[in-house]
């Protein structure tokens, strides 16, 4: 068994809450209705979201510009904060509404609140074809006065599966990252890595940078960068990077593009989704993968509306993924990334806790809402595993990695 691999045990520690969403129904944990918004109208329910984020985006990259600090480039007034829950809140209560449209499906969604009262919730919703930012649906009736708990991205451990196999429980069972980069992005330089490495070190991992080194030899391309992740044994592996649009859909994130650092020189490399399909093999330790990129969960077009990236890293073998569903400036980018690594890392929350935390953590000291951006892809109990015996039980319990 390969070293560090991410195997199945134990509980959920939260009451499971799961969406399946197919052609013509919605189920909920067993209970069943039938579908009221077509994909074509959660699109345009997912454009206006977007929308709302690029402007909060827009807003921080104005900053940049300025002689601020860059705690104050991230943070945003109490009145603007306010003017964009609001915004948020009426796109995520328009979206709630397209799910629990009837009285029936409202009921069941009571029922099982009030069963399962003394345990939160851990919504995951299953489809492979409908998008949203889940995390933005508002459960309040009046919008135009959100509350904060309304969002579910702020009050639950929201998480995403791309196919309807059940979820397995997974932990993390060492800590070697992979840092990916472009050089061009200042505060990943100067803040980002730094911390991460730090918090990393700390907790008696290794930290790699993709960089020309002993290790990494001079990489060409895209295909030859995925053979150099399926044959280490890097069981995070984090990009702050950019991305490029697919060339056929503009507003489709088609590749990573990532700096390979080797002294002052910097080689472009372009991960791109087709070359998984070019590259035989897997991830070999099923890692965690944090794609904290512009616009790295994939497009809003009518013709392929999954999330190409996150899709392909969980279909050959990452056991979770983090992606954004809007651009993200780099200031915003990698304070977020710092302080969810010291919740999942260094306070060893579960997965989507984690996230959870780092959405309220902005929200709270910089009236910033951006958070509910970010969204995941794996069991929200994933961990890291924390005792010798949960390590032994995991090396016992060997699967092999699936690619399919």
């Amino acid at each position: 068994m390969s070293k560090g691999i991410s195997k199945s045990l134990g509980q959920n520690e939260a009451f499971p809450f799961n969406i399946i969403i197919e052609k013509d129904d919605y189920r909920l944990n067993g209970f069943s209705w039938e579908r009221s918004a077509t994909n074509e109208e959660m699109l345009h329910l997912t454009k206006d979201t977007l929308r709302v984020f690029q402007e909060i985006e827009h807003k921080i990259t104005d900053r940049k510009k300025s002689h601020l600090s860059p705690e104050d480039k991230l943070s945003l007034t109490s009145e603007e904060c306010q003017v964009y829950l609001t915004k948020l809140a009426g796109c995520g209560r328009d979206a709630y509404e397209q799910f629990f449209f009837n009285q029936y499906a409202k009921s069941q969604l009571t029922r099982l609140r009030s069963y399962r009262s003394s345990m939160q919730f851990a919504p995951t919703i299953y489809s492979n074809s409908l998008i949203y930012p889940w995390e933005v649906l508002y459960e309040g009736d009046d919008y135009k006065n959100p509350t904060v708990d309304m969002f579910w991205g702020f009050h639950y451990p929201v998480s995403r599966a791309l196919t309807n196999k059940p979820a397995e429980r997974k932990y993390l069972l060492s800590l070697e990252m992979l840092f990916c980069l472009h050089q061009t992005l200042n505060f990943v330089h100067h803040q980002e890595q730094p911390a991460i490495e730090k918090l990393i070190i700390k907790n008696k991992g290794k930290f790699y940078l993709l960089q020309v080194s002993k290790k990494i030899q001079k990489l060409q391309d895209g295909e030859e960068l995925l053979k150099h992740f399926y044959q280490n044994q890097y069981n995070i592996l984090h990009f702050a990077c950019h991305c490029r649009p697919c060339r056929q859909h503009e507003d489709e994130v088609d590749a990573l593009i990532i700096s390979l650092q080797e002294d002052n020189n910097h080689q472009q490399i372009e991960l791109e989704v087709r070359n998984f399909s070019r590259v035989n093999g897997g991830f070999q330790c099923q890692p965690l993968i944090f794609l904290n990129a512009c616009q790295s969960a994939g497009g809003v077009d009518e013709l392929r509306r999954t999330f190409n990236l996150p899709n392909k890293f969980i279909q050959y073998g990452a056991a979770a993924v983090i992606a954004t569903a809007c651009p993200m400036p780099d200031v915003f980018a990698a304070a977020f990334a710092k302080v969810f690594y010291e919740f999942f890392i260094g306070k060893k929350m579960l997965i989507g806790k984690a996230l959870c935390e780092t959405r309220r953590y902005f929200l709270e000291k910089y009236n910033n809402p951006l958070g509910l951006a970010y969204g995941l892809y794996s069991p929200h109990d994933y961990q890291i595993a924390q005792t010798p015996a949960l390590q032994a039980f995991a090396k016992q319990t060997k699967t092999p990695v699936g690619i399919g």
